[in-house]
């Protein structure tokens, strides 16, 4: 009980996280952008952190004796975990992206880039969202997992339209190849993104119906 607290803690600080990421894309000034960007890079930290405490939590409980079912339970528990961390992992990548773009004088994003951003963006938080609600919502209480697996759909679709038409748009000199690169790299890790979100539903998941059984 004490890990699965953990665990939604952490989920808890994952989607904090993510909302650090979407404001840093518009942060303009120097030093807060400096400073956003220091708290994503603590926050990475925090999540090796509290991956590695709650690892070593349940491996210590797994020490014990338990039913072949509590094992699989604490399993479950820590690919919960690894996948959390993977989150954070993720959401470091993105801000070093946007750091990257922030120190590329030649140019910006477009509108149209911004705009795409912006839905990847909303797709990846909602998929966030979605997952804290499975991770924190009390075992008894029915979650429909169907919506995780939908978000996660429309995300690798998005994802594989904005590449073919990054391309296109290169291609035809809409912007520069590097420009191209760092769009591409915000939208791909996205995509990793949900993938780990959907990892972590799918542990929940089965840890909850082992547990009904």
């Amino acid at each position: 009980l004490e890990a699965q607290k953990e665990i939604a803690l952490f989920s808890a600080r994952c989607v904090k996280m993510f909302g650090f990421v979407r404001e840093l894309l518009h942060t303009e000034k120097d030093d807060e952008f400096n400073k956003l960007f220091s708290r994503i890079e603590k926050y990475e930290s925090i999540t090796d952190n509290m991956e590695i405490e709650i690892a070593n939590y349940l491996n210590k409980v797994s020490e014990g004796r338990l039913s072949a079912e509590s094992k699989g339970h604490i399993q479950r528990m820590l690919r919960e975990v690894s996948e959390l961390e993977s989150i954070g992992d993720s959401c470091f990548h993105l801000g070093r992206t946007i750091n990257r773009r922030r120190n590329y004088a030649n140019e910006d994003f477009t509108e149209s880039q911004y705009g795409h951003i912006h839905n990847m963006l909303n797709l990846t938080e909602n998929a966030l969202d979605q997952m804290h609600k499975v991770v924190s919502r009390p075992s008894h209480q029915h979650i429909d997992y169907n919506v995780t697996y939908n978000i996660e759909h429309e995300i690798n679709n998005y994802r594989t339209q904005l590449k073919n038409q990054n391309l296109i748009d290169i291609n035809n000199k809409v912007y520069d190849y590097q420009i191209g690169v760092f769009y591409i790299d915000l939208i791909s890790e996205c995509e990793k993104l949900g993938d780990y979100v959907v990892n972590v539903v799918q542990a929940t998941r089965e840890r909850r119906e082992a547990t009904a059984e």
